[in-house]
């Protein structure tokens, strides 16, 4: 797939909070700017926010305090020129629909034109050739995921925004989608947000990591990813890269402390 005429789309998140009616704080005074056409991942504990500021950068959730631009537009104005995506840990496939169905799906919630092309190519670049015509009930957990993420792409997103979309999976399967899929998103010039509790799954995948407190969610750290592209799994032994992961663990580690600190007082 070849990148739209549109610049990298960056993304803003000023001043951020949100609070919920229950009286819970899920993201406490976030300002961030994400790069536009760079991946960046979101790494926190389990339940610490990541998930709810990933919402908000969709425009799934309103922020109780701060906003979020995106190329200098409110998510919703992206949301309704179909420039933004999002995949989920559930695929979320239709079981009722084909495999090429459901891909075609993402262009038709998005209110945009059928391109059969583009979608026929995603198939072939997410390596489910061959299973157009089967349905979700006969593919494996690994090529469902694939499907969701080519559905997600055939809208040509500017951003794309996924949610722990490998944490259902064997940890084969998790290694061999780390592999297959970035290229597809770094070809067509996305703008990538990542939520994980993966340490080495962050640093494989992205150009920067975000550190996030447990709840609520604060930075902790920011921490370049300058290591090459393509990334092979066995980059995962070299020193460069289990730096990046000693920094991160040390980042999280120090975030626990001082929550249970806090909550100590």
């Amino acid at each position: 797939m070849a990148p739209d005429d549109h610049p990298p789309a960056a993304i803003v998140c000023a001043g951020l909070v949100k609070r919920f009616d229950n009286g819970m704080t899920a993201v406490d005074g976030i300002d961030l700017t994400l790069a536009g056409g760079r991946t960046t991942a979101l790494l926190g504990p389990s339940g610490c926010g990541k998930s709810t500021l990933l919402r908000m950068i969709a425009g799934l959730e309103e922020p109780s305090i701060g906003g979020i631009t995106i190329a200098g537009q409110p998510p919703a104005a992206l949301c309704r020129q179909g420039s933004l995506s999002v995949a989920f840990q559930d695929p979320c496939l239709l079981p009722w629909l084909t495999l090429r169905q459901n891909i075609a799906l993402g262009r038709k919630l998005a209110r945009l034109p059928a391109d059969p092309a583009t979608v026929d190519r995603l198939i072939d670049l997410v390596g489910l050739g061959g299973f157009q015509q089967m349905r979700p009930a006969a593919l494996s957990g690994g090529m469902r995921q694939r499907a969701a993420i080519a559905r997600a792409l055939a809208t040509r997103p500017r951003v794309l925004l996924l949610d722990e979309p490998f944490g259902a999976l064997d940890a084969l399967t998790r290694r061999q989608l780390a592999q297959d899929l970035p290229p597809l998103w770094r070809h067509a010039g996305a703008t990538t947000v990542l939520v994980t509790h993966s340490v080495d799954e962050a640093v494989m995948l992205a150009d920067r990591i975000v550190v996030l407190s447990p709840r609520p969610a604060r930075v902790l750290a920011d921490i370049p990813v300058p290591l090459d592209w393509p990334r092979r799994p066995d980059l995962s032994e070299a020193p460069a890269f289990r730096r990046l992961v000693q920094t991160a663990l040390a980042a999280l580690v120090r975030g626990g402390e001082r929550s249970q600190a806090v909550a100590a007082q």
